[in-house]
């Protein structure tokens, strides 16, 4: 949905910027999606391309083998918003509690295995047919202090900034391209386009999902129909109650009972009905993506 809407904005040829916290590591199958499904790229990534793709424990920053990052290099070079050893959020119950009485200064050097990048900034070049677009100036993780009384951050994630500038391309044919020449230049030439294995598995976390979906629709449309049942029961069986105190506990049990159960035949018929035609729809549109990019010869 997201790459369908930058899309939509970038071919009116406007800037599009999309951040946020998207609970996603750099080149992952998520990512992918993004920046292949519309022309926006990653603005920290521009500016710091060999930054890390993970937390270091993760299998596929090992994969790089590159040594255990220290806490200042997350921040200035990977762009570790997130579980990096600065943020107090992160600490131990024992670690949160000195701060009551100290600040707990963290050395710069301090390895930091856990920290990784998943706040971004993504931004499109606007329409560069003109000679002009916007380019990445710099991109900075910032908000790391802490609250001058409590000694905590002031939130278990870092802010990022990203600094955009409007750039008139160079005459090429006089001038060797500038550094932010060759950045209008990235979407063409670094495109990040899927594989067939991409939508593959694309395909079939999708069919996961829907199974999922449609499991959850029918048991709760169950549970609604028998509650219903259970409903009219107790209402029938009110008039052979013998008792008051028994009447009223099967008015109290059919009550609760049917509420329930319209509560979950409303997400039935409304949420996942929706969510499976969403579902559907996002099958289809990733179908046709993957027959056109065999059509091109993609592998």
């Amino acid at each position: 949905d997201i790459a369908k809407l930058v899309r939509g904005a970038t071919d009116r040829g406007h800037l599009v910027v999309a951040l946020g916290d998207f609970n996603m590591i750099p080149l992952s199958l998520a990512y992918r999606i993004i920046t292949s499904g519309a022309p926006i790229r990653d603005t920290w990534r521009i500016l710091h391309p060999d930054s890390s793709i993970g937390a270091s424990d993760q299998a596929e920053e090992k994969a790089r083998g590159l040594p255990v990052p220290t806490a200042e290099h997350n921040l200035l070079v990977n762009g570790a918003a997130s579980d990096t050893v600065y943020n107090t959020w992160r600490w131990s119950k024992e670690e949160q509690k000195k701060l009551k009485h100290d600040t707990c200064p963290v050395d710069p050097d301090t390895k930091d295995p856990q920290g990784k990048r998943i706040d971004y900034v993504f931004a499109s070049t606007g329409d560069v047919s003109g000679g002009t677009g916007w380019i990445v100036k710099s991109a900075a993780v910032e908000i790391t202090g802490r609250h001058p009384e409590l000694n905590c951050s002031l939130s278990d994630h870092f802010g990022v900034r990203a600094t955009l500038q409007w750039h008139t391309l160079s005459d090429g044919a006089v001038q060797k391209p500038t550094e932010h020449d060759l950045q209008l230049r990235y979407n063409e030439e670094h495109a990040c386009r899927l594989t067939l294995s991409d939508y593959d598995e694309i395909l079939a976390l999708t069919k996961k999902y829907t199974s999922r979906e449609r499991q959850q629709r029918y048991w709760r449309a169950l549970h609604f129909y028998a509650s219903v049942l259970i409903w009219i029961g107790c209402l029938v069986a009110v008039w052979f109650s013998p008792r008051n105190f028994v009447s009223f506990l099967l008015m109290l049990l059919a009550s609760l009972g049917l509420a329930a159960g319209v509560v979950d035949g409303l997400l039935a018929l409304l949420f996942f009905s929706g969510e499976i035609r969403g579902l559907k729809e996002f099958e289809w549109e990733v179908q046709n993506a993957r027959a056109a990019a065999v059509s091109r010869g993609s592998s």
